[in-house]
């Protein structure tokens, strides 16, 4: 399971850089309207092909649900946060807290219980992931934004966290790709929605936006989201949401190699114990690991 991890945290940490590069090119929610609705077309293709089954109609309304939590509301709210004056060192913040959410919902909603040591590794990986951020935050103090950016980051955060439990729940033993079909179909509605409503409008037509759009729909989506809604299914959610906070260090990292940014000490001190947390969550409380000692015996 190690390389689904790790293809995770690295796929899902180039979606800050497309998030960067896009600006100017597409606008955010038509970016990611077109990138559900071919994401969408292309599982509902691979669904008929493979002769794959579909949920009854009357589940339909669940993948919906899941698909809108977990895609669209999560980005569209953080992209008009960010597009509002929200710094993003802010939003990185409001993001760290998505692993507690996760097993807080997981424990009250499918009975999910975590391990002390996991509660600590996240509590670790937070305060390295804290310094990963500094910089951004240290830039965002001098900046003035509406403390309602921070509940509009704060519900996108929630709907992450919502959409991961959901993935686990009543869908969970759905069909994949024909519930991959379902859920970016209404994402791309909904993502759509907030497009016509911030009046955006913007797709320069150029090998760059195709090659962004193209990198979206097979590699975020097809690749990293799909792998997510997978992980979500095999293992504990807890698990999964805590390797996200490896993303945004990955991203500093990425950043500086891809945009010459700074990469200061403090960061490469945060990158370390964002990791070593990370690690430590993975590690089996005693009891844990003498009752396998005594199932295997």
């Amino acid at each position: 399971m190690l390389i689904f991890y790790v293809l995770l945290v690295l796929i899902w940490s180039t979606g800050f850089i497309i998030g960067k590069f896009i600006v100017g090119v597409i606008d955010p929610n038509i970016f990611l309207t077109l990138r559900f609705a071919c994401v969408g077309i292309i599982f509902l293709s691979l669904a008929y092909i493979l002769k794959r089954p579909f949920p009854p109609r009357q589940d339909w309304i669940k993948h919906a649900i899941a698909g809108t939590l977990l895609n669209a509301l999560y980005l569209c709210l953080a992209y008009v946060a960010l597009a509002e004056g929200l710094p993003a060192g802010i939003m990185a913040l409001i993001g760290a807290i998505q692993p507690l959410l996760v097993m807080l919902l997981a424990l009250v909603l499918i009975k999910e219980r975590t391990s002390l040591f996991s509660i600590i590794g996240v509590l670790i990986a937070l305060s390295g992931l804290l310094l990963v951020i500094s910089p951004s935050l240290s830039a965002s103090s001098a900046s003035h934004f509406e403390p309602w950016l921070v509940l509009i980051g704060g519900a996108g955060v929630l709907s992450l966290a919502l959409g991961a439990i959901y993935q686990k729940m009543s869908i969970a033993h759905s069909d994949i790709v024909s519930s991959m079909a379902l859920q970016n179909l209404t994402a791309a509605l909904v993502s759509g929605l907030f497009a016509v409503a911030l009046s955006e409008h913007l797709f320069v037509f150029s090998w760059q936006s195709f090659a962004l759009l193209a990198w979206g729909v097979f590699v975020l989506s097809c690749g990293g989201v799909f792998l997510l809604v997978w992980l979500l299914r095999k293992v504990p959610a807890a698990l999964v949401s805590t390797l996200m906070l490896l993303v945004p260090p990955l991203a500093a990292v990425e950043g500086y190699v891809l945009f010459n940014e700074s990469l200061t000490s403090m960061q490469i001190v945060g990158i370390a114990v964002t990791l070593g947390g990370v690690l430590l969550s993975r590690v089996p409380w005693p009891r844990q690991a003498s009752k396998k000692l005594g199932t295997a015996s």
